[in-house]
Order: C-alpha cells, then structure tokens, then sequence
C-alpha cells in the first residue's frame, strides 16, 4: 500500500510504513447511549483494494440518531465511529486500486454487500441479508481517516464543495425511493414528513421527476417552509388539519398517484392516524405508496383498503446506484443543499450536535460536522 506522491525527501512508501509506529487518529466515538466523547483511535489499516480516505465533512444522519439513543443495540456494539454520510479526500492507496490517486476529492457510498446471498445475487444489493454500512456497522466519517474499498467511491466535482458531499447520500437515496415508486412525469405525489429525508425527495422530486402536483405534510412551519421554498404546491399542517381529507378534497376525491411515507417516529394528533394508514386512503385505486421510514412504532393498515384499491405497498432501502444522478444533479445545480444544510459545526463538538438533535428542534434539518475541525 503506498501512496503515490513525494513529500520532500521522504516517500510516501516510508510515510505508509510510518504509520505502523504511530498509528493514532481522533475521532468522535459514541460509547453508550446518548454518549459521545473525543477519542484517540488506532488509524485504519488498508486492503489492496481499499483507499484511506481523510474525512472532511459528515452529516449527522436521522438514523444515526436513532443509534444515538441506543436503539440499534443488536447490530451496533460500542465503542462506535458513526458517520455513514461522509466525504473526503484520498489520503492513500492499495496496490490494487486503479483509477483514483492520492489527493482526489470523493463522496463514500456506505453500502456493503456480501454479493453471493439471494439478494445480491439477483442485482438487490441494497436488501443483502448481512448488508454492513460504513458508520454504522464499521468505522465511518467521524473519524480523521477511513478505509474504504474502491467501488464504494465517486468523484467529486470541482464546483461541489466537501461541505454539500454529506448530502448526496440524501439525494441518492431520494433517488431511489422515487425509482421504487415509479413515479413518472406528471403525476401526482404526496410526501408524509418534511425532516430531512422528505425534504431530499422533494428537491429530487421537483427538479428532477416533473410532477404534476405535490404535498408535503408535517407540523412543524420551519420544515414546511422549507418545502415551499423547494417547490411543494401544498403544504398541509398536520397539527391544524387532517391530511387525508384535505389531500382528498384538492384531488376531487381521487387520491394522488404515488405515497411517500418518510416520518419515521411519528406524532399522534388528535382523530389522526398513524403515517401508513393514511397513505392507504389517500392513494389512488392502482396507486402506489413507498415506506421509507425507519420509525419503532407498529401501525394497523386496513388491507381491505388496500386490496379493493389495488394499490402496491413498496419498501424502499438505502441505494442502489443511485449516486452518480445525485452528484450530475447537484453539479449542475438543480439541488439545493444549502436550503437543507442548517449548520456547520466542528467535529469536536458533535456531542453537543447529537444532544441537541436528540430533542428534535423545530428549526434545524441537517448538522454538518467539519472533520478538520476539533
């Protein structure tokens, strides 16, 4: 493993072969629930075909969230380096590695698959029964330095800064549920939950798909002004008004072509029910509805509903491809993760960060950690 730069005298060969005597890094570690502190950590040691990839930026994500609070306990032990969403610069490279050198600007595409169970098998990678994600299951961004295998790697643009490559995981997974809800040009499509993964559909959706018509439903204004800002045509406030029957009564009582349940946890208000049940009334008879989601609570469906209407319930799982169409769709600006990206913050402070996201304030969507910063 070498890199392939001279520094002065020294090689980058003798650099690589330094780092077996001092072999330290810093990274943010969550060491129990609700828990993170700064941490000297051993630095990654690379594969032949894995690059060492220098964190610069990386998004705290709401799944990351949900690890925070000690919910993924069964597949996440502690000590933990979290950071799924993440970008960098190219610190070194495997001997194998081939079309990438040191000093290029990536964003990381955290998925890894096994490719031989049935899943990967038939092109489903993203649903592999031991599926591993950088950040979640292994070390990830939040960390000074990453391993990461070279396929799991796309290049950066110029005009994209290290700040926005956090969000083009975001945009690659609003890709995709999109793709599974084969929404076409035209239609209309209904997006429940406004955090930052429904805000990420919806600028795909917008600048992208062509719809006809759409609504965004939250309670929080901050969130759905945001979606205006994006280009909702409808903007519904759960806490004021009841979602099915207003998305009803704008359709003519047809319902809309396509559901996009993106709460997660969800909030009970009064005569509401819960996320998935009013997708099942407010699609179309043949229409669709996408559960991406990623909330604990259980929710009672009337499959009468959805039988008599013929409708397709579709789960829609991290990416599948999707990031080169992200990076081509923010290169050429017709995304805006300036609107989503609420703040920048150092590194060291992302304890701080992930107590106060842990309380859902009303006016943030997406934390940025800057991982040059501590």
């Amino acid at each position: 493993m070498t890199r392939i730069t001279r520094i002065g005298w020294i090689t980058t060969r003798a650099l690589a072969a330094a780092r077996c005597y001092n072999s330290t890094m810093k990274a943010a570690v969550l060491t129990d629930d609700r828990t993170i502190s700064i941490q000297h950590r051993p630095e990654p040691r690379i594969q032949e075909n894995e690059v060492l990839l220098r964190s610069r930026h990386a998004g705290i994500c709401g799944t990351d969230i949900h690890v925070y609070r000690g919910e993924f306990k069964g597949r996440v032990s502690y000590p933990a380096v979290l950071g799924h969403e993440f970008g960098g610069v190219i610190e070194e490279t495997g001997r194998a590695v081939k079309g990438f050198r040191a000093g290029d600007r990536v964003v990381v595409d955290p998925i890894l698959s096994c490719h031989s169970c049935p899943a990967c098998l038939s092109g489903h990678i993203n649903a592999c029964r031991t599926l591993k994600l950088l950040g979640i299951d292994i070390d990830g961004g939040f960390g000074e330095l990453v391993a990461v295998p070279q396929d799991r790697l796309f290049r950066l643009p110029d005009n994209i800064p290290t700040l926005n490559a956090p969000m083009l995981e975001l945009y690659a997974v609003g890709h995709h549920i999109l793709s599974r809800g084969h929404v076409q040009v035209g239609e209309t499509v209904a997006i429940l939950g406004a955090g930052r993964l429904g805000l990420s559909i919806l600028d795909v959706l917008c600048h992208s798909a062509g719809p006809a018509r759409t609504f965004v439903t939250d309670f929080q204004p901050f969130r759905l002004e945001a979606a205006k800002l994006l280009g909702a045509d409808e903007t519904i406030d759960i806490s004021q008004a009841d979602p099915v029957k207003r998305i009803l009564e704008k359709t003519e009582g047809v319902g809309v072509d396509c559901v996009i349940e993106a709460v997660g946890h969800y909030h009970s208000f009064p005569d509401q029910e819960p996320p998935l049940s009013q997708a099942v009334k407010m699609v179309r008879n043949g229409g669709r509805i996408v559960t991406a989601g990623l909330g604990e609570q259980t929710t009672a469906v009337h499959f009468k509903t959805l039988v008599l209407k013929e409708a397709e319930l579709i789960a829609s799982r991290v990416t599948l491809g999707e990031f080169p169409r992200a990076i081509h769709l923010m290169s050429k600006g017709l995304l805006h993760p300036e609107l989503l990206i609420s703040r920048e913050l150092p590194i060291g402070q992302a304890g701080e960060a992930f107590a106060e996201l842990d309380h859902e304030p009303p006016d943030t969507l997406k934390v940025v950690l800057n991982v040059a910063q501590w």
